[in-house]
């Protein structure tokens, strides 16, 4: 089955790039990596002028009432680019208040998390941490609200986020339920963390007593939350995919050895078709996916499984041949390729391993 995009999101995904070339160079993508944190103002670019986290949201709740193929098409392209901002976290905090909250929790905190007033990040660091079994926050009963302890490790974005959506096991134990906690609440201690992927920081989250708000506990809304920054996440590795053949084509045009371009070398031609071929199958999967998140039927958890797991292998090779291709300036820091090597790695484990996801894809079809 073949999917393509329509003229009008081709024309979206074309103002992005274009966008992101312009503010957001590699050069760029390098300092604030180095600085480790993220581009406030590409950010407030994506934010203010295009309503990046509310794209697919309705526009009741302040969104821009598009379908969830525009908000997979900006995941991609931030892939692509390597862009350091909380687009998926972000967006992982807003299905976590759309899918649970009240409404006087979607009329409080949505209209601020989709203008980038606040940022938010749905602070996960594992596939455990929405099973009872696995949490490592517990939260108790108070006379003036509930209360969170405990530590999640690798959260993304954790040091720069205003609002934090935390897994944790309820005071009766029976069940993980979602919470909001402010960033600034008494007992929350954030520190930033060393990170693989210097694009992406990473921050352990620490909570004592943390005054916090409940949320929900519907498993099977908490899964759907999960699964739309699986997909989101699927859609990035895809772009950063993509990124990395483009960068391995080119320099093997580019490189001349005994006289002769590297690309009409055999070897070279069977590592790009590889690349290509792993592309084109993850492409498939990842839009079916992100259709299916679109219609939020019965079908996505089990796409968005096999979507995460799909692109970030394809991911791993890419960047991989990509190194091989570029040879030994591949390895260095000053080019480009291990960039998008790190970014491979550190999307690997997120919400589960390969074989995590292969395990829970069997569960999932009964096998």
């Amino acid at each position: 089955m073949y999917f393509a995009y329509d003229s009008d999101q081709e024309e979206f995904r074309s103002s992005l790039r274009r966008l992101l070339t312009d503010r957001a160079p590699m050069a760029r993508v390098r300092e604030i990596a180095a600085a480790g944190t993220y581009d406030a103002e590409t950010w407030q670019l994506l934010t203010s002028n295009m309503g990046v986290p509310g794209l697919h949201v309705a526009e009741r709740f302040g969104g821009g009432g598009f379908s969830f193929l525009e908000t997979a098409l900006v995941a991609q392209e931030l892939g692509r680019a390597l862009t350091p901002v909380p687009m998926i976290t972000t967006t992982g905090a807003v299905e976590a208040v759309l899918r649970l909250g009240s409404p006087a929790q979607q009329r409080e905190l949505l209209p601020r998390l989709l203008d980038g007033t606040v940022i938010g990040t749905l602070a996960l660091s594992g596939a455990q941490d929405t099973d009872i079994a696995g949490a490592r926050v517990r939260a108790a009963a108070a006379p003036a609200g509930p209360t969170l302890t405990g530590r999640l490790d690798y959260v993304a974005f954790g040091h720069v986020a205003d609002l934090l959506v935390v897994p944790a096991l309820t005071p009766a134990g029976d069940a993980v339920a979602l919470y909001v906690v402010d960033a600034g609440a008494s007992g929350v201690r954030v520190t930033a963390r060393p990170s693989l992927d210097t694009t992406r920081t990473v921050a352990t989250v620490e909570l004592t007593d943390t005054p916090a708000a409940l949320l929900g506990a519907e498993a099977a809304a908490i899964g759907r939350v999960v699964d739309i920054v699986r997909t989101l996440l699927a859609n990035e590795a895809l772009g950063a995919a993509e990124a990395a053949l483009e960068m391995a084509v080119a320099y093997a045009g580019q490189r001349v050895q005994f006289n002769r371009p590297i690309g009409s070398f055999q070897a070279v031609k069977h590592k790009c078709a590889d690349m290509a071929i792993a592309v084109d199958a993850a492409q498939a999967t990842v839009m079916y996916a992100s259709l299916c998140a679109a219609e939020d039927n019965e079908e996505f958890p089990r796409l968005a499984v096999m979507a995460k797991a799909q692109a970030a292998e394809c991911l791993s090779l890419c960047a991989a041949q990509n190194i091989q291709i570029h040879g030994g300036i591949g390895f260095t820091w000053e080019a480009d390729p291990h960039l998008y090597f790190r970014r491979a790695k550190a999307v690997e484990p997120l919400f589960g391993d390969h074989a995590h996801h292969t395990e829970l894809l069997a569960e999932l079809v009964g096998i």
